[in-house]
């Protein structure tokens, strides 16, 4: 059974653009990950500073592995645009 992964991502003020192209380079690493099945990056309609990424996955622990695909150095920077921290949550159909 595939698991989907939905994370949710907010921009601070005047960094919307920052993030939304910080996670679409996340998006185009991870669809190349060993075990992912789809990965994509919505913007909010109403709200641009509002973010969400949908994950399918083969399982919890093919994302979990996927980690490391982004430096941590890279992270830390992005954090910076970040309004409040995200929240991803697994699901399952």
């Amino acid at each position: 059974m595939n698991i989907i992964r939905i994370n949710q991502f907010e921009a601070k003020p005047q960094c919307e653009n920052e993030l939304f192209n910080f996670m679409s380079d996340v998006v185009s690493r991870v669809q190349q990950a060993p075990g992912c099945i789809s990965c994509k990056l919505l913007k909010g309609v109403d709200n641009s500073s509002q973010l969400v990424v949908i994950e399918e996955w083969i399982s919890i622990a093919a994302h979990q592995q996927a980690a490391s695909i982004i430096p941590r150095e890279e992270i830390a920077k992005a954090s910076s645009f970040f309004a409040k921290p995200p929240v991803g949550i697994y699901y399952q159909s």
